[in-house]
């Protein structure tokens, strides 16, 4: 049986209900300039997100100098330098954050180190998401979790004990405003990797609302995500594919992006409210589009009805075919022409 979900704000915004799925978009490190970074919050804001996302740090406090990563195709980089290249400047989060507030929609970010985490204070972020190389940093997740705002953490590359370990960590603080993402950490990750299952178990197991950060081209595993019951699902975002910025495999442009929202909001509406009535719409087709008793040839007054002589067919404006029994073996009354509907007066 399902535990209850607890209900959490995020900004205005009330998740852990019925069906109500946020949608983040994540610019990472999808720009070249500080305008381009407006540009893709404004589309981000046109497209229907609830909140864009960037992320927080300093390369001298997130990896050693000659660290290295193998990315997906092999290729062999260093970290530090990696992380150098896409730091955002204290000065550009604020102008950041004051221009999201501006245009109306919700900034928040995803810090790495309790520098970072203080940065956000001071620049008001409503709530704080956790990466998932994060998830096992229990200092950093108490100190994150003292700050008394709700906690996103990312499970990627994580076992249910370490998620439950975080979890405890936070809720130890005093804090029990947490939510769960699922999460393949490969970019980009293999459809059969992301597992959205786990969305299910993730709710079964600890009882907080789950959501999902898409890794997978293409469109369909947000969607399905959120029709799955994630309460926040979250997409990377670019500007053009073709610029091959980082993670843009899994990155979807404006009207992708667009176009997943929409499909995401019209998912409480296609699921309806599980009552099975009649829907206004087809009232008018119970008339047209059922079916009655017919006449299937001309029969003469005085002639037994049979199934030689009645055929059912539309419209459902005459004799419900339920009542065919207790229409045969009678005696029509009057000549019935082909194709006649059956009526009372006619046996």
């Amino acid at each position: 049986m399902e535990k209850i979900m607890e209900k959490i704000k995020l900004g205005n915004t009330e998740v852990g209900t019925k069906d109500k799925c946020m949608f983040f978009a994540e610019i990472g490190a999808m720009y070249e300039s500080l305008q381009d970074m407006k540009k893709l919050i404004r589309l981000c804001k046109k497209a229907g997100a609830d909140a864009v996302k960037i992320q927080t740090f300093k390369a001298e406090n997130l990896a050693l100098p000659g660290s290295e990563f193998t990315l997906e195709n092999g290729q062999t980089i260093s970290q530090f330098d990696f992380f150098k290249q896409y730091e955002i400047s204290a000065k550009v989060h604020k102008i950041l954050f004051k221009y999201a507030e501006e245009i109306g929609i919700m900034m928040f970010s995803t810090p790495s180190h309790v520098e970072d985490v203080e940065l956000l204070e001071k620049l008001g972020t409503p709530f704080y998401k956790t990466g998932s190389d994060d998830l096992t940093n229990l200092p950093f997740l108490k100190y994150i979790g003292k700050k008394n705002k709700p906690v996103i953490l990312s499970t990627g590359m994580s076992t249910l004990s370490e998620i439950e370990t975080a979890i405890h960590t936070v809720q130890r603080t005093g804090n029990d405003q947490i939510i769960l993402m699922q999460c393949t950490t490969s970019y980009p990750s293999s459809p059969e990797n992301a597992n959205l299952k786990v969305i299910q178990t993730l709710k079964n197991t600890f009882g907080l609302p789950v959501g999902y950060s898409d890794h997978v081209p293409g469109s369909l595993p947000s969607v399905l995500a959120a029709a799955m019951g994630a309460c926040v699902v979250e997409k990377h975002m670019t500007l053009d594919r073709k610029l091959k910025r980082p993670d843009y495999e899994v990155s979807a442009e404006p009207d992708e992006l667009h176009q997943i929202i929409q499909q995401i909001r019209m998912i409480p509406v296609l699921k309806g409210s599980g009552i099975k009535s009649i829907a206004p719409s087809e009232k008018k087709w119970r008339r047209n589009a059922r079916k009655s008793l017919v006449a299937s040839k001309n029969i003469k007054k005085g002639e037994l009805f049979t199934e030689n002589n009645i055929s059912i067919m539309r419209p459902g404006s005459g004799i419900h075919p339920g009542h065919l029994e207790f229409v045969l073996g009678r005696k029509a009354l009057k000549n019935i022409p082909k194709h006649q509907m059956i009526s009372k007066d006619m046996f």
